[in-house]
């Protein structure tokens, strides 16, 4: 739904170790239509804003942002792999897939 409006562009792709799937997430500052880049993490999220998550009350916020950061305070870590098997279906691959070739990407191999 993030990508139907509009917000592609600032999505990041990061992949599972072995790179055997990847995962579109909000982008770091500095990171967005790219893939996940440690040396952009301190930037903060490209929808963190002066006053808040710019997509904090749409229906297409991410489920990482709605639980893993604000819902489960310092279980980030563990909501992020599980969120991540998600993406380690068919349709999460097409999507990433496809994702990668509309931001002119190759998947690494």
């Amino acid at each position: 739904m993030l990508i139907e409006a509009g917000f592609s562009d600032r999505l990041m792709v990061e992949f599972s170790p072995g790179y055997s799937f990847g995962i579109l997430a909000p982008a770091f500052k500095g990171n967005e239509g790219y893939y996940a880049l440690a040396n952009h993490a301190g930037n903060g999220c490209t929808f963190l804003v002066s006053n808040g998550c710019a997509i904090f009350d749409r229906s297409f916020r991410p489920l990482e942002c709605r639980f893993c950061h604000h819902d489960r305070v310092g279980k980030g870590s563990v909501c992020h792999l599980a969120l991540a098997h998600d993406w380690n279906t068919s349709k999460g691959r097409r999507l990433v897939q496809g994702w990668l070739e509309t931001h002119h990407l190759l998947y690494p191999r």
